[in-house]
């Protein structure tokens, strides 16, 4: 008998089996989940303080009292007591010790590379009775302290401090502190938070450089420079009077005392607009160090505008960085890091077209960029832009040129300001 065709009913009806079954159920459970709160809760604090090798104990007393129950074997019923015992005895063990005050300090939340931050941790019994032993736990970035706290005889205190390494530039987070109470077998542990976690901004090494960068825009906030104009807002010396100047520069005052035209001659000011350019791109770099100190490079140069309340824009691959205030600039400097990112000359065009009102263009980058990239870099930025590149590696301080780029590579931090010298 041939198979009957389905009918229009059922032929385009979706199917009730498959992904939509489980998301349908959750939907459906979802209004009774207050209602089983009080069921669920228990279980999930049971299911996070045993351990595996508590599993297993309860298993195995399980078993015990099975055999012990349906066969009659006596050696199960000695062994279940003794499981039972032990399984008394770390829940013991659980019984929360409270009564403790804790606190954790960072003396210094925001710290540089190589400084020292100290965390003080204070543990109090404000109460009128002792308070027996206890173990605590303090996670710290990637590692962990532990200690214990003693018998704390009433109103007493216990303090215990800790040094936060900072040989690295990064975001550390430290606490919260947690009390541990934990079974001498191993079957149950059981954590409780006592203080807040706190972060530890860790800031690159930045340097002082007391150089103005001078850009080309003229402008009456800018920097005072050496080449001389008739008219500008920083007043330089009075000299004769010449057939073109401009009459409205004419001091008369001293014209009437000399009997000749005198007038006033003015040194230019000029506005920097500077656009730090970052390489986060693994490849232009030898070593982490080298890329560590391309970091304090760009931040130093950065800073020192802000601290002039010049203009001043820092961009790497991964994006743009704040520079509105030199703290906020520091704290998201601590999470920079090597990459896969673009290479050196498309971040550059990037950066000039982002910003093309810049007149300063300071690439910092690694020294096994090759000299093919800072070419094509330099044809990026608009000729109206002053532009130079300065690398980080192993080669001591010296200068030379790609293309019509000018290129100073440094060993370290504290050459600098010499390499701007010699850059500009």
């Amino acid at each position: 008998m041939a198979p009957s065709a389905p009918s229009p009913a059922t032929a385009g009806a979706p199917s009730t089996k498959g992904p939509a079954q489980p998301a349908a159920l959750t939907r459906g459970l979802r209004p009774l989940a207050p209602a089983l709160a009080p069921v669920t809760r228990p279980l999930r604090w049971l299911v996070g303080v045993v351990s595996p090798m508590g599993w297993a104990c309860f298993l195995l007393l399980g078993c015990c009292l099975l055999a012990g129950a349906r066969l009659g074997w006596q050696e199960a019923w000695s062994a279940a007591a003794v499981l039972g015992f032990i399984a008394v005895t770390a829940w013991i063990w659980l019984i929360p010790r409270g009564g403790h005050e804790v606190s954790h300090n960072l003396l210094e939340p925001r710290v540089t590379v190589g400084d020292h931050a100290l965390i003080r941790v204070t543990v109090a019994n404000p109460t009128a009775r002792p308070l027996l032993p206890v173990r605590m736990e303090m996670p710290v970035g990637q590692g962990q302290a532990v200690f214990v706290v003693p018998t704390l005889a009433p109103r007493a205190r216990h303090e215990r401090g800790f040094v936060l390494p900072t040989q690295r530039r990064s975001v550390v987070r430290v606490g919260p502190v947690v009390s541990v109470s934990r079974d001498p077998v191993g079957l149950l542990h059981s954590e409780r938070d006592r203080t807040r976690a706190q972060l530890v901004h860790i800031h690159p090494r930045t340097l002082r450089l007391g150089t103005n960068l001078r850009g080309i825009l003229r402008d009456v906030e800018g920097a005072v420079t050496q080449d001389l104009s008739s008219s500008d807002v920083s007043f330089h010396a009075l000299r004769d009077y010449v057939p073109g100047d401009d009459r409205r520069n004419i001091h008369w005052r001293t014209t009437a005392r000399t009997g000749r035209l005198m007038v006033r001659q003015f040194e230019e000011t000029r506005r920097s607009s500077l656009l730090v350019l970052l390489s986060t791109r693994e490849e232009d770099y030898a070593g982490a160090e080298d890329f560590e100190t391309a970091v304090s490079i760009a931040c130093s140069l950065a800073l020192e505008a802000i601290g002039d309340g010049r203009e001043v824009h820092l961009l790497t691959q991964d994006g743009p960085l704040p520079t509105a205030t030199a703290l906020r600039l520091l704290d998201a400097s601590c999470l920079i890091e090597l990459g896969q990112g673009e290479t050196s000359d498309l971040l550059t065009r990037r950066g000039c077209v982002a910003h093309p009102e810049s007149s300063i263009v300071i690439l910092v980058t690694g020294q096994e960029v090759s000299t093919s990239t800072l070419v094509r870099a330099r044809a990026h930025a608009p000729l109206s832009m002053v532009m130079f590149t300065l690398r980080s590696g192993q080669r001591p301080l010296s200068r030379l040129h790609a293309g019509t780029l000018p290129v100073v590579d440094l060993d370290r931090l504290e050459q600098l300001p010499i390499a701007l010298r010699r850059a500009l």
